[in-house]
This record gives C-alpha cells, structure tokens and sequence, in this order.
C-alpha cells in the first residue's frame, strides 16, 4: 500500500458508541521527599484535571474529527456521572441514550502523576485508583439499554464496541447491537475484553483486540510475524468478521480481512510516555474511518498513525484531525514536519501543556549552524520538555544583519534547525524583535544567550509575569556566523 500523504476526505458520520464510560481523573504533582510513615513518595498536587475515558474517550476522540458520536452507556446518580455528561454534551457528544443506574457508582480512574521536584522532568504515574462496580447489569438497566439501541440504530451510520468487561455489556446487550446492526447493513466495530472466547462478538464487522487479548481468545502465540496471519485468520472465521486488526505494539499492526491480502504496518520508533488510552485511539480513528468509506487499509493505517500520537501523550488525550495531519506530513517530508505556522504550533502547544508538558523558547537567525548554535540549542531543550525556535525570516535578518545577509533562506534554515534531536518545532516570524512572537508561544523558560546577561530581553517581562523564567545559555568562543564569514573572506 502506497503511504499515505494527507487525511482523505470523509462524509459527515453519525456513530454510536457502546460500552463503559469513564471519569479519569489525574492528580498533577512533584515529587521531592519520601514519606516518613511508608517508604512511598509523597505527592505535592498543584494540578486537578479530569476527563472523559474509555467510551467517553472514543467518542471525545470522534467528535475530534468532526463525526456526531452517540454515547450508549449507563451512570451513576452521582457527582461523577454529571461531570461525565456535561462533559461530553460540551464536546458535542449526544448524551440521550445514557443510562442513569442509582444502584452502581459511575466508574472513575483516579491518577497520580509525580514529576521529578521543580524540573517538570520525567512525568510518571505513581499510582492509579479505581471505584467501579462491575457487576452484570440488573435486569430492569438491561431493559432500558435495550429499548435505547433499538431506538438508536436507525439513526447511526455505524457502531464502535468499546468493552472493558464491567458489567455492561452483557450478551443481550451486545447480541441486540450486533444483530441490529447487521440487519440494516451498518458496520460494528469491537474493541473487545479481556476473555477466552470472542463468541460474544459473533457476526460483528472488525476486532481490533492487541495481542495478547488474540492470544487469549486463539490460544496461539503472536511473538513472531508469521505466527499473526494465521490467528488474524482464526478470529474472522470464528466470529465471523469482515476484518481483524491486531495491535502489536512496537510491531504495529497486523491488518487480515476476509478473502483480501493481509497487510502489516509499521510503527516508528518513538518515546512512549503512556499507553492509556491508545487502543481507544485506534478503535475511534479505524471505525470512523471505516465507517465513513475510506477503506479498510486506509481505516488501520490511520489509526495506526494515531496510536502513535497518542503514546507520546500522557494520560488519555484527545488526538485530533490536525495533529494526525500533521503527523502524516512528518511522516512524509521527515524532519520538515516540525516546521509549523504559527496557527498550527499555538494549537499543537495547546494540547502539549494540557499534558503537563512545559515549553522553552528561544530565538535568532541562525544563518549558519555552527557548534555554538547546537551547545547553545541542547542547553535550551535541556530546561523544559519541548523546545520551540523563533527563527527570524529573510526581509528582518536583512535589518537586523544588512542587506549581505541571510547567506541561506528562512526555508533552508528551518529545515537545518528541525533537523537537529534537540528543537521540536520551529515557526518563522517576521518581526525584528521577538516579543510578539513570544506572547504568542507563551513560553515556560525563555533562553538567549550570556551576551544578553544585562540588557532588555524581548518577552522577559512578559514571560516572568505568568511565572516563566529567563535563563542565560553558554556563548562557546570563537564560534559565530559572522566570525565565520570572515575567516571565508579572508581565506579568498
């Protein structure tokens, strides 16, 4: 399959989302000291988030790219369960097929994420706590569960089955979903449990189970590539599927489908911060995509994109339409993909943040790369989780530098500067001073060089004003572009 270049255009797309919704809350914090009671770290919270999980989290995900998910699940008669539906209603979610149960509590994942003392460094889950109820569903819940699919089906484009085995899901439950949606020709999707046997799931359109659920239910290892079409091929004949994909994690996924070519797709390699909520991901984007009549290979390979988005985050966060666009044009022109307008890197460090990832920025023309450049980079990138780089373009380098300079266009510095491990995104600007641009960023810590030590910083004021910080970095001697520059000359 050729890769893909750009998201292809899709019809808009009514879905239906079954199974359990979750409230995720995260606890944001650092840690400084173990706990003189136990030998645990003790979390000093200065951040509270909660959002939308699991069935929430799929259809959060849809209404990301602009498709009307519909939410079949059930409530709590709680605090949680309001927090839940006021959130998705916000997202565009139709929340009228929720079912409130006052017999079982909304299930909330509560998260503890610690950050190494004041640095925001190394971001980790320290512990997660769970409140659920998983028993089956009491018979009067199913009922009406069974009264809103019926009521619903005919207004879908399709369904996604996202099940973690708590209780909802019941066989009449997924058996009315299934038969349903056959009878009107409406694909359903399932990412399943957890379980020995994928019986429950007889006649649906596609699994997406990773690999060691497709372990489980065929009862054949998947540790080698040849070992994955031959189970792929168990479950569709088994269940009775159209297509199976598998998640292989760092192997990707493997795509089989009923009397089509088997297709394996690769994952690049990437810093995985958190799996939560991948298999969402890629249950979303691959049904969506399905659904909405791009295709099957398409459907996995986008969502397989997806999923690679979604481990660089952390906790469950939402991978929306421009960031999987962007991340195919990364894909495509490599490194070039870092290099953002400013509409695209305000939007991108939008969701970084709300990941608790913190931003440095620094700024110049960087005519010719040099080993100052690079120390001076590295030591930016080294003060906070992202390193964003002003770069001035061609007309204000001429006044900064004279009508001699740039030695290279914006176009070719900026492509130098993304290639560089150390800088993740580069906006060209036009202005002679940065403090438009840096309102604009935004950033945590604002980095220039030791030669500023004294002087007006553009942006200082601001940046300290929202509790940033200005640091100084290295000048390494003898090395600098105009330096450069003249030893060329005198060299002719």
């Amino acid at each position: 399959m050729q890769p893909i270049l750009e998201l292809p255009p899709i019809k808009p797309v009514r879905i239906l989302v079954a199974g359990e919704v979750v409230l995720d809350r995260y606890l944001w914090g650092e840690v400084s000291r173990i706990s003189p009671e136990a030998p645990i770290p003790v979390l000093q919270v200065n951040r509270r988030e909660e959002r939308p999980g699991n069935a929430a989290f799929v259809c959060a995900n849809l209404a990301a790219f602009g498709a009307v998910p519909a939410v079949l699940s059930v409530i709590g008669a709680d605090a949680s369960g309001s927090a839940v539906r006021n959130m998705l209603a916000g997202l565009g979610v139709d929340t009228s097929t929720l079912v409130e149960d006052s017999e079982r509590p909304t299930i909330v994942k509560e998260r503890l994420l610690g950050a190494v003392q004041s640095t925001r460094r190394a971001i980790q889950q320290l512990l997660r706590v769970d409140n659920e109820d998983a028993r089956r569903l009491s018979a009067a819940i199913e009922r009406e569960l069974l009264l809103r699919i019926e009521r619903e089906l005919p207004h879908a484009d399709g369904v996604l089955v996202c099940d973690i085995n708590k209780g909802l899901l019941t066989p009449a439950v997924l058996k009315a979903i299934i038969e349903g949606a056959r009878r009107q020709g409406k694909p359903v999707i399932v990412d399943p449990r957890m379980s020995d046997d994928f019986s429950i799931y007889q006649g649906a359109s596609a699994l997406t189970p990773n690999r060691y659920e497709t372990e489980r239910a065929t009862g054949m290892r998947l540790a080698m590539p040849a070992q994955w079409e031959p189970a792929a091929r168990k479950l569709i004949a088994d269940v009775g599927l159209d297509a199976c994909l598998i998640t292989l994690d760092r192997d990707g996924m493997f795509l089989a489908t009923r009397g089509g070519a088997p297709l394996h797709i690769t994952t690049a390699p990437r810093e995985v911060y958190d799996v939560t909520g991948a298999g969402d991901v890629v249950l979303a984007v691959f049904g969506l995509f399905l659904i909405a009549g791009a295709g099957t290979q398409t459907a996995a390979t986008l969502a397989n994109a997806a999923a690679g988005l979604e481990v660089g985050k952390q906790g469950a966060a939402v991978v929306t339409r421009t960031e999987l666009a962007q991340a195919l044009k990364r894909a495509h022109h490599g490194s070039a993909g870092k290099i953002l307008s400013l509409a695209e890197l305000t939007a991108v460090l939008e969701r970084r943040r709300a990941e608790g990832l913190r931003v440095a920025f620094t700024n110049g023309c960087f005519d010719l790369l040099h080993a100052g450049h690079v120390e001076s980079l590295e030591f930016a990138r080294s003060q906070a989780d992202l390193l964003v780089v002003g770069l001035n373009d061609d007309a204000s380098v001429r006044q900064i530098k004279g009508d001699s300079r740039p030695v290279y266009p914006a176009v070719d510095r900026a492509r130098l500067l993304a290639a560089l491990e150390a800088v993740d995104y580069v906006v060209i600007f036009g202005d002679v001073r940065a403090e438009n641009i840096i309102r604009a960023v935004r950033p945590d810590v604002l980095v220039k060089g030791q030669d500023w030590e004294g002087k007006t910083v553009d942006g200082a004021e601001f940046v300290e004003s929202h509790g940033g910080r200005v640091v100084f970095a290295r000048i390494l001697e003898g090395r600098g572009t105009s330096l450069t520059l003249d030893r060329v000359r005198r060299q002719q």
